[in-house]
């Protein structure tokens, strides 16, 4: 069985927030409980307005932290997990003593797994943003279409 918690813990992992925030709504309404059998939130008439406003609110904190990615030369893309991308551009700058002119929010490539040179590991960016203690993160450089990072060695 599935639980309530488990589809709860999933949906914060994933940054899901409409998901999260209406099983959060669920429960504050006393509707299910975390020990129920995840089915039961199909049975739910669920209140969208206020599932909205809480998403807007964001007291769960879900989506902070995005991806962003920065165009390099010859085809390569640094990545990195940040607040903002201003943070982006200044880790940059600071890690490889260039400027970049283009950034792109790319939280789409959250879910694709990719493998990191470095361990051989492959997961996809949610589960290796769970290992990052400190934002903004540099993740690695990839070449466009190819789903290997690899971190490079940054500047003096």
């Amino acid at each position: 069985m599935i639980t309530v918690q488990d589809m709860f813990d999933y949906a914060l992992e994933m940054d899901l927030s409409h998901l999260a925030n209406s099983i959060y709504w669920a429960l504050l309404k006393d509707q299910v409980t975390f020990q129920d059998d995840s089915k039961k939130l199909k049975t739910i008439d669920f209140d969208e307005v206020e599932i909205k406003r809480m998403m807007e609110k964001n007291d769960l904190n879900i989506g902070k932290v995005k991806l962003f990615v920065m165009d390099g030369p010859d085809d390569w893309y640094a990545f990195y997990l940040a607040e903002h991308s201003l943070d982006v551009y200044r880790l940059h700058e600071e890690l490889f003593r260039e400027r970049q002119p283009k950034i792109t929010r790319a939280d789409r490539l959250m879910i694709t797994r990719m493998t990191f040179m470095e361990t051989g590991a492959e997961e996809c960016l949610y589960e290796h943003k769970k290992e990052i203690i400190a934002y903004p993160a540099y993740v690695g450089h990839a070449k466009a279409g190819e789903r290997v990072l690899y971190r490079v060695g940054v500047g003096a």
